[in-house]
This record gives structure tokens, sequence and C-alpha cells, in this order.
């Protein structure tokens, strides 16, 4: 358990570097350039790492139904939307209403699924992020 908590902290950090680095990169070229980018290198370098470590895996995306890549679609929009805000309203207030949408959305995927139980802790999590948003305002 400590590893993946571990796993999933080193993840959000990469998040937030990258999303400061396409920040930048969209300064220079544009939102949309910067996605482009983003995800043009992330091809390349995931497809060298499945064409050399796991093949395996080649045949079995005629088996995968249509919609399942939509994340990719989605994700795109993601690096676009999150590269033209951050260097507009900064990386900390970005990251926390970037959390926040996660959590919401994840709070109504959960419940909508059926797959997890409902605590009260869960909305009061998200109104924690939301009233540290708010907090964020004053912290010039």
């Amino acid at each position: 358990m400590l590893t993946s908590v571990l796993i999933a902290l080193a993840g959000g950090a990469a998040v937030g570097m990258s999303r400061s680095i396409n920040g930048r990169l969209t300064m220079d070229r544009g939102a949309f350039s910067a996605s482009f980018w983003n995800h043009f290198i992330g091809f390349a370098l995931l497809t060298v790492y499945i064409l050399l470590l796991h093949r395996e895996g080649i045949p079995l995306l005629g088996a995968t139904p249509s919609w399942a890549f939509t994340g990719g679609i989605i994700g795109a929009v993601f690096v676009a939307i999150s590269s033209y805000v951050f260097p507009r309203i900064g990386a900390n207030r970005s990251a926390l209403l970037i959390i926040g949408g996660q959590m919401i959305a994840g709070l109504m995927i959960d419940y909508l699924r059926g797959t997890a139980t409902f605590h009260i802790g869960q909305p009061a999590g998200v109104a924690l992020i939301l009233f540290g948003i708010y907090l964020t305002r004053f912290s010039k």
C-alpha cells in the first residue's frame, strides 16, 4: 500500500512538473502547439517502449472496445487546458483546481458506477480542496 501511495505522489509531482514545462512552452508556441508536442514526444517514447518491451499486448488492441480509446482525447484536452491555465493562474491554483475537478469527477464516477460506498469524508475532502483554492486568493 505504501509503495502505491508513493508512486501516486510521484505521479502527481510529475504532472505538476509536466504542466509547468508545458505552460512555459505555451507562452512561446500556444496551448495547442504545446499539447501537440507533449503528446507527440510521449507517443514516440511509448512506441519505442511498447515495441521493445511489451509487444505481446499489440494483438489485443483489436479486442478493445472503441470507446476505451476516448481517454486519449480527454488526455489531449486536459493537456491543452492545463497548458493554457498554468502560466495564467499559477501552478498552485492550477493544481488545486485540477485536483478539485478530479475529486468531484471521481466521486461522481464512483457514485454512478456503485463502486464505492459513500462516506461523509469524501465530499468533506472536496470541500477542503475548494476552500484551499479560495484561500489562495489571499496569497499575494
